[in-house]
């Protein structure tokens, strides 16, 4: 994998990709033996961390030291709130990190997106869009998806999506429970903070007419009911939170308005849409690794 800053190497743990570190992270991991072994392609976490939690808790160490240190952007966002880190998702996790450190070890990152929408009686569509709070540590006073958050460690989508649309709407338990799960999202993009490669769980929802979102939690400033026509020129514009576009892109092609008449590019758009991660993130065997079986690196696939 190459980014900006030029080549990439994995992390590997457990003797799984799970992860890619960049030039400038790389840098500083290497002040940590006692927690990564470098090689000239890969960073492997110390096999003597035998346990999801002393894996946990040697990562923590490294970012909060970090942290102190102030030599990476994205720890600048630190939350006291943590992401698990799997092999393969759904399986046993193999650590958690905070979530700030998600994009500085490159690790796969989940999250949950709600669409909330509303119909006139005349049948027109209204998508509700939120303003994100100016104190937010990331994306701060831009629009977002109505409801959105991190698959915190310990949670499932559907409790995220229950928490969320609490906290962040005030939509009561009996209309989140109408919401339909719509499948995924997934997208590898650089910015200043690291490498972001995101899968959100999509869930679309249906509000009375009469509905109108109300934050909780003191993460949103406000709400606006976006006619549906106007919501790709919200969502392509500089103020809308780059890593919810596709999110909302994924909805307008579902609800049949983007098309293959309106958007000539239309297939190159669906595969943007779905980057197979799980293709990239592969397995990779490194010298040591019991019955390991070769496989091409990342920047071959």
């Amino acid at each position: 994998c190459v980014s900006v800053q030029g080549e990439c190497r994995q992390l590997i743990v457990c003797g799984r990709q799970v992860g890619i570190i960049r030039p400038d992270v790389a840098c500083c991991l290497l002040d940590y033996p006692q927690v990564f072994t470098p090689t000239p392609d890969s960073f492997i976490l110390n096999p003597q961390l035998d346990s999801y939690t002393a894996r946990s808790n040697a990562l923590e160490f490294v970012l909060r030291d970090l942290r102190a240190k102030n030599v990476l952007y994205a720890l600048q966002g630190w939350r006291e709130e943590c992401f698990n880190v799997w092999a393969d998702y759904g399986t046993e996790p193999l650590f958690k990190i905070e979530r700030s450190a998600a994009t500085i070890l490159g690790v796969r990152a989940y999250g949950v997106h709600v669409n909330g929408y509303s119909r006139a009686p005349d049948n027109s569509m209204v998508v509700w869009l939120q303003k994100r709070a100016i104190d937010k540590p990331t994306y701060p006073g831009m629009l977002d998806t109505m409801v959105g958050g991190g698959l915190t460690a310990g949670l499932k989508p559907s409790q995220v999506l229950s928490k969320e649309s609490y906290e962040e709407a005030s939509i009561p338990e009996h209309i989140v429970k109408t919401a339909r799960a719509a499948g995924t999202v997934s997208f590898l993009v650089e910015t200043e903070r690291g490498l972001h490669a995101n899968t959100d769980f999509v869930y679309d929802l249906e509000l009375p007419h009469d509905f109108i979102p109300c934050n909780n939690d003191g993460e949103v400033e406000g709400f606006e009911p976006v006619p549906v026509e106007e919501l790709l020129d919200r969502v392509t514009s500089s103020k809308y939170k780059l890593t919810s576009v596709p999110v909302a892109i994924d909805f307008l092609v579902r609800h049949g308005f983007i098309t293959p008449d309106t958007e000539p590019e239309l297939p190159v758009l669906m595969e943007l849409l779905h980057v197979p991660l799980n293709k990239l993130y592969i397995q990779w065997p490194h010298t040591g690794t019991p019955g390991a079986t070769p496989t091409p690196p990342l920047s071959d696939v």
